[in-house]
Parts: structure tokens; C-alpha cells; sequence
């Protein structure tokens, strides 16, 4: 079994962090992280990486070498299916250039430059949305996505920011933007470019399916 709580909590104290510190930095309750710490609560995929962040240790710290990669894998597999988009995307970001790319299968039938649009990679998500990417595989410094919203569909129940830029170009459908204390409608044909760190939401208000092509530059 693997014993999380107890290395996450030498791992806070060595840091002279208390649960409360803790909580803030990593959007968890301080209850929470007690239970994770005494054994009582597993974390998600998404709650430990942001936790490996804030303590600046590596997401392997917490396991042992030859059931980490296994145990990431399935972990991965079974949070992205109960994922937001803005999980996702929060968790896409604490990993990055720690080698893991989470949500998207990692085979494609070709090579090359081209994406076949029966080839792309594709995660669903909860809240109705899902994300195909158009490139042949993961970029360095950018992720270039269709997204999909059904009706009723929004990236999660609340507001989130995360490290980046984002470029949007509606394709079908009304989207709406919630960016900080603002509220933008955008129809077909219509753009946005908006910082990723500003807290933001996005939910198809219309009675068609949203189908949109947004870029993500990784800036930090």
C-alpha cells in the first residue's frame, strides 16, 4: 500500500508549512489535507500534483520507483474520465516539464506534420466538453485544440486560473466567457485572447453545440 499521507506530511513539516498554509497554496481544504496526511482520503491525480508543486518536491517523491509509472498511468486514466476542463487544464499545468502529458493518448496512426481528423487525439470530459487535438502530439510551448461544448455544457461549476495564454476562434454556437468581473457572448466567427492566470469560465448559453479552435501558449 502506498503510505502518501505520511511522506506528504514530513514532506509539509520540513517545510514549516501548516495544514492551513498548505491548504491555501493548493485550493484544498485544511480537513482535507488531514485526512490525506492520516490515511483516510486518497488524493486525486490533479490534488497530488498540485501538492507535489507547492512543496517543490518531485510527483515521485510520494511513490515507490517500481509502482510509480504504473500507478500514475491508471491514475490518470481513471481521473481525466471525471475531470473538468478546468481541472484538466490546472493539472496539465503543474505537470508540465515533469515528462507526464495526462488526457491525451500518447499513439497516433501517423507521423509527420498532418492530423487526420479521424486521427486526432481526444479526451471527454465532464461537463459536456471535449478536447481533440490537432497536433500529430504534445508541443513544448502550446496546445492547439478543437473543443466541443453540448449544450449546457461549461469547462466546471466555478471559475479557475492557471498559468498560460489563450487564443479562441468560435466556430459554432454562443459561448460565453466569465473573465474575472466581466461577461463576454461570442457568436460564430468571433475572437478572443484572454491571460489564462485571470479567473475565467466558459459555457455554451445557446441551443447547439459549441464547437470552437483555441490555442494555449504554456507561458508562465
Amino acid at each position: 500500500m502506498l503510505d502518501i499521507g505520511s511522506k506528504l506530511r514530513a514532506a509539509r513539516l520540513s517545510r514549516n508549512l501548516t495544514l492551513r498554509e498548505l491548504a491555501l497554496k493548493v485550493d484544498l481544504s485544511p480537513s482535507l489535507l488531514s485526512q490525506i496526511e492520516k490515511g483516510k482520503v486518497n488524493p486525486s491525480v490533479v490534488s497530488l500534483y498540485s501538492i507535489a508543486s507547492a512543496l517543490a518536491i518531485p510527483i515521485d517523491h510520494f511513490f515507490p520507483d517500481t509502482v510509480m509509472h504504473d500507478e500514475l498511468a491508471t491514475a490518470h486514466v481513471q481521473d481525466v474520465r471525471t475531470m473538468t476542463a478546468s481541472e484538466l487544464r490546472t493539472l496539465r499545468s503543474v505537470t508540465e516539464g515533469q515528462g507526464d502529458d495526462p488526457g491525451f493518448s500518447p499513439t497516433y496512426s501517423e507521423g509527420g506534420p498532418v492530423v487526420r481528423e479521424n486521427e486526432r487525439a481526444t479526451i471527454e470530459l465532464m461537463g459536456g466538453v471535449t478536447w481533440s487535438r490537432l497536433t500529430s502530439g504534445p508541443e513544448a510551448s502550446a496546445e492547439f485544440l478543437q473543443a466541443t461544448y453540448d449544450v449546457g455544457g461549461s469547462s466546471g461549476p466555478k471559475m479557475s486560473h492557471h498559468a498560460g495564454r489563450e487564443f479562441t476562434l468560435v466556430l459554432e454556437g454562443q459561448l460565453l466567457l466569465e473573465l474575472a468581473f466581466e461577461k463576454y457572448h461570442l457568436d460564430p466567427g468571433d475572437s478572443i485572447i484572454f491571460d489564462s492566470t485571470t479567473p475565467h469560465r466558459l459555457s455554451n448559453v445557446g441551443q447547439v453545440p459549441v464547437r470552437l479552435i483555441t490555442v494555449i501558449l504554456k507561458c508562465t
